[in-house]
């Protein structure tokens, strides 16, 4: 479902079947996958319908780190979630899956492939949230567990179990829309086009993600990332348009949840790490993701040969605990690996369990780099500017509640 309009009764909105009273206010949050600080102030991005604007801290780790955080305002060790693949043969869903260890490697690395054998995957697991198998070893997977198992923006989808900003309003019986993650933009567009000009959504949350495949594949420096842009540029303006023939006043909000950073070399981490005199599945287990390995020791010996040798590493480092804990990426269980190597900005880890192929651009870098940092822009003075993803949350539920309006509609 792309909506949620219930709740209280709505007077009806201007142009529509039931009469012209506007409505008096509607929030609009429009989150662009991947469209950084740096890119946005290069493109002066909708610099005149959003004069608020400025850069936004983003969080260790992926999308799968970023958008919890978002939904919940909080940091990753509170809700839950970090990377998609983490070390739990005890709990593993794939403990009973034997099939896609006989479909032959050669198949088996075909990127639709491995599309399709996700989905079969995921119908079998019973998962509802985002699910990819992405270059994960078939032979892993009675090894792994995986962690985005429920639909984030459904009741229940945080793995800490807390409320998002949606079962708030849920609860509270405000009416919103919400796009659906798995359809495409222009579907999603025209789907908040249709509830919009009801009158009757008082919140609008519209996922635009197309911008982060591009930026995967051609870099920062891409007609195609210039034309995408532009094309959003002139999405928002019909967005906006639209909310102001319907409400009497509109706080739109545009925002990202991370950068994008041009990749300049790689790193065979795997090959370097598994030519050690430890054994993995003994002595180790690593999950590789496409900038930072994750380490379980099962002995001391595997922990100080990988350690010492990493720690010479001329293309990354290993993530102190103070690190970590600044980051709100110290999980109490250590469930997402017990050491964190990291990879210089611009390093690419490949092949991971990620993919295989080069790229050229990553995100999930250190936080702080200047590429990897998040942007937020708006056209609502009074609201508030966020300093990072973890203050949307209130910072939009805020917007919806504003006692001016709310006094007006009651």
């Amino acid at each position: 479902m792309n909506s949620e309009l219930s709740g209280k009764p709505m007077p009806a909105a201007a142009g529509n079947e039931m009469g012209n009273m506007k409505k008096p206010h509607i929030t609009i949050a429009i989150f662009i996958d991947a469209l950084g600080w740096e890119l946005a102030r290069e493109h002066r991005f909708l610099e005149g319908e959003l004069p608020h604007r400025g850069s936004l801290e983003t969080v260790f780790g992926y999308s799968s780190t970023c958008d919890p955080t978002i939904v919940t305002g909080l940091k990753p060790r509170d809700h839950g979630h970090f990377a998609f693949f983490t070390y739990d043969p005890k709990n593993s869903p794939f403990k009973k899956l034997w099939w896609p260890r006989l479909i032959p490697k050669f198949l088996a690395e075909r990127g639709r492939i491995r599309r399709q054998i996700s989905k079969l995957v995921q119908r079998q697991v019973g998962y509802t949230g985002y699910f990819q198998l992405y270059n994960a070893p078939f032979d892993l997977l009675p090894q792994l567990d995986y962690t985005e198992k429920r639909d984030l923006y459904q009741p229940g989808g945080i793995n800490g179990g807390q409320n998002t900003l949606f079962d708030e309003l849920r609860n509270a019986g405000t009416p919103f829309h919400v796009s659906n993650w798995r359809l495409g933009e222009s579907v999603n567009l025209e789907a908040a086009h249709r509830d919009i000009a009801t009158g009757k959504p008082e919140f609008a949350y519209i996922f635009l993600a197309e911008l982060d495949a591009i930026l995967h594949a051609d870099g920062k420096v891409s007609p195609r990332v210039t034309a995408k842009i532009h094309w959003y540029e002139e999405q928002v303006r019909k967005i906006l348009q639209l909310a102001c023939e319907h409400y009497d006043e509109v706080s739109l909000a545009v925002f990202s949840d991370h950068g994008m950073t041009d990749i300049v070399g790689e790193c065979d981490l795997i090959r370097e790490v598994e030519a050690l005199p430890v054994e993995f599945g003994v002595d180790y287990f690593a999950v590789y993701d496409s900038t930072v390995a994750r380490f379980w020791f099962m002995n001391e010996r595997a922990e100080k040969i990988i350690g010492d040798v990493l720690e010479k590493h001329a293309k990354g480092h290993w993530l102190s605990h103070e690190t970590m804990h600044e980051w709100g990426c110290d999980f109490p269980d250590q469930r997402y690996g017990h050491r964190f190597f990291l990879l210089r900005p611009g390093i690419l880890l490949n092949p991971s369990f990620m993919g295989r192929f080069p790229l050229a651009g990553m995100h999930g870098f250190e936080p702080g780099h200047k590429d990897s940092v998040a942007f937020f822009a708006t056209n609502d003075s009074k609201m508030k500017k966020p300093a990072g993803l973890a203050d949307l949350r209130e910072i939009l539920s805020r917007s919806i509640n504003r006692p001016e309006f709310t006094a007006r509609e009651a």
